[in-house]
């Protein structure tokens, strides 16, 4: 059995039904909370700019998920026969980079190399984790069980991986080693993973979550905020967490940072206190979500202070990602963007 959190109110429809949610006996708990914004600095956008990144040819839909440090863009698009495809979005123009065989893929992360991984359906409807490189796309088999699913990669060329059994493991250079999970866990799931080799997930133990880390000394539990859940999302370069977490009583939850041992509520510093932080960059900024006034809202905190990236009162925005200029993508209502800073507007990526 294994664990999902969803990274965010969107990502159900990505990286949750097709690499979280791989085991059918899967649970799936969605973090609600305040909307957030009452008790937090919230400022409307004047240092970024939207890009829409378009889709692929005939598609109707598009999200991005991650951004690397020269501005190349991965997610997913809808492609003219229905189908939804792992995409890649560089200089203004965007390629499929296909399927294991199935109809639908979805690309989660790329290196700064332009390596790409994320998972897709084969061609008997198994969800399996893949690596694309040079135009290749390759099945990197799985941890456990029959399905599988990669959310991260690093320069080093290792890649974080979630088996459909709920193990975890680390691929590098043709071999699965397995990461271990917490005494009694029913499960874990992979979330994060940094330039060092440092990965973070959560695992399902004792009918609550909680947050790990993984690293060459071993497992090391992130601690909680007094609640039954702890979910971490994403972890930086120098090994700084992200993720949600409820306070006790067991109610809502809230935007939290784990550095040196030491898990803090993002809340007590300025964020909203329904912010979903899907990632950050290592100079500590932070992207993500926030629920509030009927909308969901793309958010960037840093400094204390929350920037609403897409002021838009019609649609929904959520954001995924973050390189280590700030650039961040994400998708507004059903088209991928990409928010650069205003001083990049002429000359936006891709």
């Amino acid at each position: 059995m294994s664990v999902v959190v969803t990274r965010s109110r969107s990502m159900s429809l990505l990286s949750a039904t097709m690499v979280l949610g791989m085991a059918a006996c899967a649970s799936e708990e969605t973090p609600t909370g305040p909307s957030g914004s009452a008790s937090a600095k919230v400022a409307a956008s004047g240092a970024y700019v939207a890009v829409d990144l378009g889709t692929l040819p005939g598609g109707s839909h598009s999200s991005a998920v991650a951004i690397n440090s020269a501005g190349l863009v991965v997610g997913q698009s809808g492609t003219a026969k229905g189908d939804n495809h792992a995409a890649l979005w560089e200089n203004g123009a965007v390629t499929d980079l296909g399927t294991l065989g199935g109809r639908t893929a979805i690309a989660l992360a790329i290196s700064n190399g332009g390596q790409v991984v994320g998972s897709s359906e084969t061609p008997d409807g198994t969800v399996r984790a893949f690596l694309w490189k040079k135009g290749v796309m390759t099945d990197l088999g799985t941890p456990g069980g029959t399905g599988s699913g990669a959310v991260g990669i690093n320069d080093r060329g290792q890649i974080l991986l979630g088996g459909s059994d709920g193990s975890v493991g680390i691929w590098e250079r043709g071999v699965i080693t397995p990461l271990p999970l917490p005494a009694g866990s029913t499960g874990c799931t992979p979330t994060g993973l940094n330039a060092a080799g440092r990965a973070v997930g959560q695992c399902g133990i004792g009918g609550e979550i909680r947050s790990v880390l993984w690293d060459h000394s071993g497992m090391t539990s992130l601690g909680t905020l007094g609640g039954s859940l702890t979910a971490a999302l994403a972890i930086s370069a120098p090994g700084r967490v992200v993720g949600i977490a409820r306070l006790n009583p067991d109610v809502g939850s809230r935007p939290f940072v784990w550095q040196h041992g030491t898990i803090l509520d993002l809340s007590t510093q300025g964020a909203p206190t329904g912010f979903i932080p899907n990632a950050l960059n290592a100079a500590g900024q932070i992207v993500g979500d926030v629920g509030g006034g009927g909308h969901v809202r793309a958010i960037l905190w840093q400094h204390g202070t929350a920037i609403e990236l897409d002021t838009s009162p019609e649609q929904d925005s959520y954001a995924f990602g973050i390189n280590a200029s700030g650039e961040v993508v994400g998708h507004t209502g059903s088209r991928a963007t990409l928010w650069t800073r205003q001083r990049h507007s002429n000359t936006a990526r891709p």
